[in-house]
């Protein structure tokens, strides 16, 4: 039989997540449709690729002989569309990236008007999703590509590390620590906090720097809403803390200050993720090449002023956006 790579990326589907039901909502296929391929690839092959139950699909010998070849096959095909897409700005083709929620709303904007301006026939995904659940589709290739704030040691992903930012204490003008360069963790004791809740890891590197010192806090909210818990900052009712890009309009506005954490700062490391059976060639490197460009402008501290209450000098604040394998500032925070 002629084997077209529609039916190669159905079966890859249905195998990688077990569930026709699944493959079809990843592929936006039906279900229907979905079904009626994978029935006529076996017949077509003389074998049966797929073992089905009401609760379970798995995968027959045969069909994980064919499985291989499916990867390799589809991979090739990429790898090849990826070589031409490196040589013409007019390719077109389909990439999926997923990012925190946070960072879709701020950053990420940037980032995909500068690829859609140089690459506009690539149309483009966007899944807004907790770090563990992208983790978890690019394994599954539901993603192409992923953003995320800290590394992940995962055997079948790759990392690229593409730059920092600083995570900073936020409270209002008026606040009794507002006056202050920096903060331990010690001076936080018998605040009342406005944080995100423990172990979300969009938030290790903050965990990290309260653990390390033995601070436990006083937390009278927790939510991961940052727009929330910058508006009860503003309102008084306590610290929080975020990225300091995050609080750009409002410091400009004077509404709220920006405080740097630690003796170094406490920081996370962004990366693009992807899956180490994909090779970062063609869409997938043209995306890094924009993110290599954007990020450290984006996650840096440079443009970025703390607004101090009247009377007082500020600091003198620069940008680091590095992306040396040093474990300084905070070196806990680059990996959970």
């Amino acid at each position: 039989m002629e084997l077209d790579i529609r039916s190669l990326r159905t079966f890859r589907a249905v195998a990688d997540t077990r569930s026709f039901t699944g493959a079809a909502k990843n592929l936006k296929l039906t279900q229907s449709s979905v079904s009626q391929q994978i029935v006529a690839l076996e017949r077509g092959l003389g074998v049966q690729l797929l073992k089905r139950s009401n609760k379970f699909v798995g995968v027959t010998t045969a069909g994980e002989i064919f499985l291989q070849c499916a990867r390799q096959m589809i991979d090739n095909l990429d790898r090849v569309r990826g070589m031409l897409a490196d040589q013409s700005k007019t390719a077109s083709g389909h990439l999926s990236i997923g990012a925190p929620s946070l960072f879709c709303h701020s950053l990420l904007p940037d980032v995909l008007g500068a690829f859609r301006k140089r690459y506009p026939g690539i149309a483009l995904s966007v899944i807004a999703a907790d770090p563990d659940s992208m983790a978890a589709r690019l394994a599954h290739r539901e993603l192409d590509l992923a953003l995320l704030p800290f590394t992940v040691k995962q055997q079948s992903l790759g990392m690229v590390r593409l730059g920092r930012d600083e995570l900073v204490a936020i409270v209002a003008p008026h606040h009794v620590l507002a006056r202050h360069d920096r903060l331990n963790a010690k001076e936080l004791k018998g605040q009342p906090l406005i944080v995100p809740n423990p172990g979300n890891k969009l938030w290790a590197a903050w965990d990290s720097f309260l653990i390390e010192a033995g601070v436990f806090p006083e937390i009278v909210v927790e939510t991961d809403d940052l727009d929330l818990a910058k508006r009860m900052a503003l309102e008084g009712h306590g610290v929080t803390v975020g990225p300091r890009w995050s609080v750009q309009g409002e410091i400009d506005r004077g509404e709220l200050c920006a405080i740097p954490l630690g003796a170094a700062g406490v920081y996370r490391q962004w990366c693009l993720a992807y899956h180490h059976g994909a090779e970062l060639t063609g869409m997938r490197r043209n995306f890094l090449k924009i993110c290599h460009e954007e990020m450290p402008r984006l996650l840096g501290t440079f443009g970025i002023k703390r607004r101090l209450p009247q009377g007082q000098v500020p600091e003198a604040q620069g940008s680091d956006t590095s992306d040396d394998n040093s474990e300084t500032q905070n070196a806990s925070s680059n990996t959970r």
